[in-house]
């Protein structure tokens, strides 16, 4: 954290983003709303924040608020004070932020956050004073950004400095402790050259497995390559067959190109890129998304990885080129061997995956299941596709894959369960068999690693109905197959909550304590601004 002589200021000036202003105003909002109690946390959620408004257009919405949060965690405040300090942003009037302070018809300041009189501003004790048990906290919500004079900060708001932009970027070769070597190479062939030279060399992006690794698990790497700079490991590309991502392609970033193309392509073609998309929402959080990648993802070969059981389910393949310049392709299916063990030699480096595009009757539907719904790793999680063909008046399965992620030592397969379904008409009469195949493809020993034996699986039999279920329905919105029972229709729709709220109300103490009174932690003000 900076100083709050800068953009921590307790008011601000704004920055000109597109048609809304950019408030450098905010860190002092937690410490007024009672949202930095230790202050662990709390430089987390204001560097999360303002990342948010920084990279925004426009005003963020309460969701994008609560989204760019998650990964902050907090064990002292609840997080309802530290969400309705930040909440001041959602705006529902951008006039209100850019005139000047507005009142209600009877004088009472209006709340820029909820456009109506502002409770805070207000508030007033039993003699009709304001109340100075309230004076504490009645600052945290603004009239306006505009609220102080700007030539007090002029143009100081915190960014990346320009000059280390213009800086002329430069491969890098750096020596650590007990002969630690670390290299940035800047295009593919210098990363296959030092591949050759090293080959147990470990490639390192985001940091994020890595890292933990060296830290925690006392892993040792003796030469590491960064491959953030090597432009063709960055591929964001829209083919005839399919999207080509680059494995260095960060998780935030492929979610951008996701949701542009959903945009671009409709529904069609894009029902995997949507399962996928789906469960990127609940992989991690932005800051882990912002710096992991796929590839990344994909060689670190979890047992537990939420997008693995993806690729294998949506016939993704693997584009792997080695230290001569040798490029070959295999399916996803065939690329994980065992625990933590993947079909890449140690001259071998993964260049790219190709998603291809669903079919006209095809549906890919994403399941994942963890002790919360954020930021935690999976009990068991799957990947689920199936193409449906008429013949001869009937609509059956010509195609399907079933893939489950935490049941095993690698993403499995369900093989006999695909066997059986292919050539069938998809209805109820299907179910029981299918499950009693499922048990035989997904198999748990009494004593299988993760434990929770009977309820992980229950999941895989529950995951499978709840895609019979999607596929049902999908199919009689186009008028195919018969409704689902109304008893069922919740089994097929996403996860959603609304936006936190929450109240808290101060008891009017008398007797001189401090006890019951709003008053800001006396260590708050310094925990925001540093």
């Amino acid at each position: 954290m900076l100083g709050s002589t800068l953009f921590f200021g307790r008011n601000a000036h704004n920055h000109s983003r597109g048609n809304w202003k950019l408030p450098t105003w905010f860190a002092p909002s937690p410490a007024e709303a009672h949202g930095s109690q230790c202050g662990f946390c709390t430089p987390g959620f204001v560097m999360s924040m303002y990342a948010l408004l920084r990279s925004s257009k426009q005003p963020p919405t309460k969701e994008q608020i609560e989204d760019s949060l998650a990964g902050n965690l907090c064990r002292c405040t609840g997080y309802r004070p530290i969400i309705d300090a930040f909440g001041v942003f959602a705006k529902t009037d951008d006039s209100l932020y850019t005139a000047s302070p507005s009142e209600s018809a009877n004088g009472k300041a209006i709340c820029p956050s909820t456009g109506k009189p502002c409770l805070c501003r207000n508030e007033t004790d039993v003699n009709g004073n304001e109340s100075s048990l309230l004076s504490s906290v009645k600052t945290y919500l603004p009239s306006s950004y505009n609220e102080i004079d700007g030539n007090a900060y002029n143009e100081k708001e915190l960014i990346f400095p320009p000059e280390l932009q213009l800086r002329k970027i430069m491969p890098l070769r750096l020596n650590g402790f007990n002969g630690v070597r670390w290299y940035r190479p800047l295009k593919l062939d210098q990363l296959l050259q030092l591949k050759s030279c090293y080959p147990e060399a470990k490639l390192i992006i985001g940091n994020s497995e890595v890292g933990v690794e060296t830290e925690f698990k006392n892993a040792q790497y003796g030469v590491m390559i960064s491959v953030t700079h090597v432009p063709e490991l960055h591929t964001l590309k829209v083919e005839e067959d399919g999207l080509r991502i680059g494995s260095a392609v960060r998780l935030a970033q492929l979610q951008d190109f996701l949701k542009k193309v959903i945009a671009e392509r409709g529904s069609l073609q894009t029902s995997s890129c949507q399962a996928i998309l789906r469960q990127l929402k609940w992989f991690a959080g932005t800051q882990i998304r912002n710096v992991a990648s796929v590839g990344g993802n994909i060689c670190t070969a979890s047992p537990i990885s939420d997008l693995n059981p993806l690729w294998m389910s949506t016939g993704a393949t693997f584009q792997i080129i080695d230290v001569n310049n040798n490029v070959r392709t295999t399916v996803a299916k065939d690329f994980f061997l065992g625990y933590r063990k993947v079909d890449l030699k140690d001259d071998e480096v993964l260049l790219s995956v190709i998603l291809p595009w669903t079919r006209p009757f095809e549906y890919v539907k994403e399941f994942k299941q963890a002790h919360r719904r954020q930021d935690d790793i999976a009990l068991v999680n799957a990947g689920m596709r199936v193409h449906i063909t008429e013949a001869e008046g009937n609509w059956i399965v010509s195609d399907v894959s079933i893939v489950y992620g935490g049941v095993a030592a690698v993403p499995l397969t369900a093989g006999k369960t695909e066997s059986f379904l292919v050539g069938k008409k998809l209805d109820y009469g299907l179910l029981d068999e299918a499950f009693n195949l499922l048990k035989e493809d997904i198999p748990l020993a009494e004593n299988a690693p993760g434990g929770m034996v009977e309820f992980r699986s229950s999941l895989t039999l529950s995951f499978f109905f709840k895609f019979f279920l999607y596929v049902t329905h999908e199919m009689n919105t186009k008028g195919l197959s018969e409704g689902l029972d109304v008893a069922n229709m919740s089994a097929i729709q996403s996860y959603t909550r609304p936006v936190t709220t929450g109240t808290q109300g101060y008891e009017l103490v008398r007797q001189g304590t401090a006890v019951g009174q709003p008053m800001v932690h006396l260590s708050a003000m310094l925990q925001v601004t540093g």
